[in-house]
């Protein structure tokens, strides 16, 4: 009876208990984001000599991740937070800048579609600001020297998932005015899409509160908080009081300020995690700290190699940590190779809710592996920048170039400081291949590998080409360029797209010592050349830099095409041709078909015509004379 009466208790508990387990209360998650904040930034770390207490202590609650990755610059970072998905696929990276677009899935919209009320507080950078009617009033006065500079109105971020949003939308801008870089252009601070230039404060302090009231005011719900700071980003700018905390043994001016903003950000985080303690909300809160990228020259990447801007480990590895005391995430560290790119699978599997529809993921759920402290299921990652492609595995970190290969072991040499190519091509071998399979399952146009093949095309000259005619003179050296700017263009292009056009000389030309090239700046004192050595490789293996020549002889032509990787997202506004000094002599030049060609095929033109033709007169100088530019019949060109 009495085993009866027992089991019958257990049957008419079970009920509850099921409904007990079902309202669960779901964890919330606080995703701290700081700018530019290198790995030995913080005291937790060997080497760190600005103390962050605060930062310390979560590291030691938490468990800290060793090989965390994220980019090399910023934005291309948080895509990979809020999409899961590479920064190639969604149109940023490698370099700052790029619009989110609409039909991409966000981490916040994930947690949306789960009952989460959603918000943001911060540096954003995944697009440009919203067109209001405020807003654009003040662009307008902005910008009133510069008429035809036109507004690019953007989204929003709460078009992305995000219910309440306090953000600004550039980078680097002023901390006490939120202006853009150098003060250029109209303030950017935003509520939601209420354009809010009157606010004036320092803009981590606005931050750090409105953060902490969106924490206040979802107490009965589960939040996602995400909180991208300004700090430590440039300009080095800090309030009077945080100054006033560096220790006086700092006598160095920029060290000062750079001490008072990490000590500043250690304040906020612990300002923020001192709230969640102080509404009981700590225990069932995930929250992750990390950077973004690596630290500038004013910081500290010890012991890696590099910093922002760059894709060895300084730039790359982040100081990152996560804890749960729910879930059991504490006082530990894992080791698992991961980053930025498994947040959104990860932690929607540690809330332990349904993942939505998305675009195909480059992340992975980390979290059973974190949890139980096994293997990571994340394989590599995969960079490119500039002239280099870069991937990082468990073991081995390879940096391919156009004309060699590093390879460091990062088990023994995370300093990457010796480079075993050489003595390991079977390593060599097979890190190229996952490299090659990463490039093409994302089309990657890099710029210091050839295009592929299938991409190859004859050339159609027709109607009317574009003819260059410049004269060398004896004096101008192997050294000595004239840059021929012809066309501009005022779109974007990105990682994906590639620069096509058709190329000949004449027969009475210099046969080589010319080049093509996308060019940046608009003061024709100030410009630049985008192909440099290493970059700017054609479907034939050679760098433009080099001026190759034109293959078939006088009169015939030929197609080239060359990734645009390294200078994406953005714009290529200036186009021309790049002549050379060394050898005396007139160049008879001939362009036509300027075009970028896109990943689904499309193309973009540049110059197809003599209307195309943006050309300024270039005043002769003892290097190169009788600089002309004209648009001629198809016809004249002739072997």
């Amino acid at each position: 009876m009495k085993h009866l009466i027992t089991l019958l208790f257990a049957l008419l508990l079970a009920p509850l208990a099921a409904l007990h387990a079902a309202e669960a209360p779901k964890p919330n998650v606080v995703y701290l984001l700081a700018d530019d904040l290198g790995w030995s930034d913080i005291s937790a770390h060997s080497g760190g000599s600005i103390p962050t207490p605060n930062i310390d202590k979560l590291f030691a609650q938490g468990v800290e991740l060793k090989n965390f990755m994220g980019w090399c610059v910023c934005s291309p970072t948080r895509a990979m937070l809020l999409t899961g998905r590479h920064p190639f696929r969604v149109g940023t990276g490698p370099e700052v800048g790029g619009e989110l677009a609409k039909d991409e899935t966000t981490i916040a919209e994930g947690f949306k579609a789960n009952g989460y009320r959603t918000g943001v507080f911060g540096k954003w950078h995944n697009g440009d600001d919203p067109d209001t009617e405020e807003y654009r009033a003040a662009f307008a006065e902005a910008f009133a020297a510069m008429p035809n500079k036109k507004l690019k109105g953007a989204l929003g971020v709460n078009e992305h998932g995000f219910d309440e949003a306090w953000v600004y939308y550039g980078g680097g801008a002023d901390y006490f005015t939120r202006r853009t870089v150098g003060g250029k252009g109209p303030v950017s601070w935003w509520h939601n899409r209420e354009f809010r230039a009157q606010d004036t404060g320092y803009t981590e302090d606005f931050i750090v509160q409105h953060a902490m009231e969106f924490i206040r005011d979802n107490t009965s719900r589960p939040f996602f908080c995400y909180v991208p700071f300004h700090l430590v980003h440039s300009p080095l700018q800090a309030k009077d009081a945080d100054l006033k905390d560096v220790d006086p043994k700092v006598t160095d001016a920029t060290k000062r300020t750079y001490a008072a903003m990490v000590q500043a950000l250690d304040k906020n985080v612990g300002a923020i995690l001192g709230e969640l303690d102080q509404l009981g909300l700590r225990d069932n809160t995930i929250v992750v700290f990390t950077s973004d990228n690596g630290a500038t020259k004013d910081g500290s990447n010890l012991p890696f190699r590099g910093g922002k801007h760059s894709v060895f480990e300084g730039g790359t590895h982040l100081p990152t940590v996560v804890h749960w005391p729910k879930g059991k995430v504490t006082s530990r560290t894992w080791d698992g190779l991961c980053g930025a790119l498994d947040m959104f699978p990860t932690l929607m599997a540690m809330a332990d809710l349904k993942l939505p529809e998305t675009r195909p993921l480059d992340g992975k759920n980390i979290w059973p592996a974190l949890r139980d402290n096994a293997a990571s299921p994340v394989e590599s990652y995969y960079w490119a920048w500039h002239n280099e492609d870069t991937i990082r595995t468990a073991d081995w970190r390879m940096h391919r170039f156009f004309d060699r290969a590093e390879l460091y072991d990062i088990r023994t040499d995370i300093g990457e400081t010796k480079n075993v190519a050489d003595a390991r091509p079977d390593v060599v071998k097979s890190l190229t291949a996952k490299m090659n399979t990463w490039a093409a399952s994302l089309g990657a146009a890099l710029t210091h590998q050839p295009a592929p093949a299938k991409l190859n095309a004859k050339p159609a000259p027709e109607g009317e080409v574009l003819e260059f005619t410049v004269t060398v003179t004896a004096q101008a050296k192997p050294n000595d360029r004239l840059i021929v700017p012809v066309a501009s263009f005022d779109g974007n292009q990105f990682a994906t797209d590639y620069i096509e056009y058709d190329i000949a000389v004449a027969a009475d030309s210099l046969r080589r010592g010319f080049y093509y090239s996308p060019l940046k700046g608009n003061d024709s004192k100030a410009i630049t050349i985008n192909f440099k050595r290493g970059e700017g490789i054609d479907q034939f293996g050679r760098e433009q830099s080099t001026a190759p020549e034109v293959q078939g002889g006088p009169g015939v032509w030929e197609h080239r095409i060359i990734g645009l990787c390294s200078s994406a997202p953005g714009s290529l506004p200036r186009h021309g041709i790049v002549f050379k000094g060394g050898k005396p002599g007139t160049y008879k030049v001939y362009l036509d078909n300027l075009r970028i060609r896109h990943a689904d095929g499309s193309t973009t033109p540049i110059w197809t015509n003599g209307k195309d033709t943006r050309f300024k007169k270039i005043a002769d100088s003892e290097l190169f004379t009788n600089a002309t530019v004209r648009s001629v019949p198809a016809s004249e060109v002739h072997p």
